[in-house]
């Protein structure tokens, strides 16, 4: 049997609400040559069995399910090493493709053999496939970018990160061959890691259509969505991505930023990597800077052109501060003083609830006198000596005038 020309590798995980969807937008692609290949993540939703069953009815599905899951990037990893096509287009199992997709990019790859991967703009929709309309969301604007030549895609991926739809790339399968799959260590930044490399060696093209429905699941659902744990993450994986620029000798590629601790010797290219990492900020960038110029002071070796001196770099990492320990301390010292608060205000509630106590008594006391007043008042011998309690505010009366 003649292999397809597409393989759309599809690595699904509990996404039974979506998955025929994302598939039926497959089986409805206007381009035909295309094999479907899917691993099912250990899904424990019901995806899987619908995956069976829509590759029950379609021999172009190929269809393998792990038993626990795995990672995504070990998933989308195995249904490529099963793909069997010219070209390979990666689908998310809770999107949707348009239905000339496939046609528009195929042909935009035959006409241009120097590209190795092309994109095209997703239209975001929420989890019901409305229209995503939060203005405010991170991913809302993010996908809207110019082309560049490969040079300055690599600047824009060190200096900014990532910007490219993932499902709505298809890229060329001898790519995949020669910079190698998705990196399973990472979590949330597989296909950034990927770009930089893909970049390292071919051009990429985005089209100006949005040719993907990239759907926004409610409640930071998405896996890159802003949790606590993708919070945490983030830094550490971006900075095994920035590595990428010292192991592959992109250094060269990235604009530079000046930064105030940088000596005015002319740096060579990785120094000056160093420097413009560090005016960028990050953490993740903060930490390449300063591995950059903790190697170039090794003990026993020529110092470089733009390394700083040793008394300047010891400042530098005084201050730069990459583990935010001062944030720590920051937070120890205001946890401290929450704690002081707390207990003042333990002593203030004790001390009102021994006033609230004893204005309780104050006016039990003033209730019993007011009943025993209401009882005299209401007596025998109260009523038969009115007129002489009258005669006697009288004669008061009279000896105050007379004293007058």
């Amino acid at each position: 049997m003649s292999s397809p020309r597409v393989s759309v590798v599809v690595a699904a995980y509990n996404h039974a609400a979506f998955v025929r969807e994302c598939i039926e937008s497959v089986q409805a692609q206007t381009f035909t040559d295309w094999e479907l290949v899917v691993t099912d993540d250990g899904s424990h939703d019901g995806t899987a069995d619908i995956l069976r069953e829509l590759a029950a009815s379609d021999r172009r599905i190929r269809f393998h399910g792990f038993a626990v899951n795995q990672g995504a990037c070990i998933a989308v990893n195995d249904a490529i090493a099963r793909a069997r096509g010219e070209f390979i287009a990666v689908l998310n199992s809770d999107d949707r493709w348009r239905a000339d997709k496939l046609a528009l990019q195929v042909a935009f790859l035959e006409r241009h053999p120097e590209c190795g991967a092309v994109f095209a703009k997703p239209r975001l929709i929420d989890e019901r496939g409305a229209p995503f309309t939060d203005a405010g969301h991170k991913d809302y604007l993010i996908f809207e970018e110019a082309n560049r030549s490969r040079q300055a895609w690599l600047d824009h991926f060190f200096h900014a990160g990532n910007c490219l739809c993932h499902p709505s790339v298809l890229i060329r399968r001898s790519c995949y061959d020669h910079v190698g799959c998705y990196d399973p260590r990472l979590a949330q930044l597989p296909d950034l890691d990927m770009w930089v490399r893909l970049c390292a060696h071919y051009e990429i093209h985005i089209l100006d259509a949005q040719l993907v429905d990239f759907r926004i699941l409610d409640g930071e659902r998405n896996a890159s969505a802003a949790r606590p744990e993708v919070l945490a993450r983030e830094p550490w994986e971006r900075l095994q991505v920035l590595r990428h620029y010292l192991s592959e000798g992109l250094d060269g590629h990235v604009s530079p930023l000046p930064h105030p601790a940088q000596p005015p010797d002319e740096p060579s290219s990785r120094l000056r990597l160093a420097w413009t990492a560090l005016a960028i900020g990050t953490p993740a960038h903060r930490a390449l800077a300063l591995e950059i110029l903790h190697r170039a002071l090794a003990p026993g070796e020529p110092v470089a052109a733009g390394a700083p001196e040793l008394s300047a770099y010891l400042r530098l990492t005084g201050e730069t501060d990459i583990f935010w320990q001062r944030h720590v301390g920051i937070c120890h010292q205001l946890q401290r003083d929450v704690e002081t608060l707390q207990d003042v205000v333990a002593r203030q509630r004790a001390e009102l609830a021994s006033v609230n106590q004893a204005l309780d008594l104050s006016q039990s006391r003033h209730a019993s006198a007011e009943a025993a007043l209401r009882d005299i008042q209401s007596s025998r011998s109260w009523t038969m000596t009115a007129p002489l309690r009258w005669l006697m505010r009288r004669v008061n009366g009279l000896r105050r005038k007379g004293r007058e």
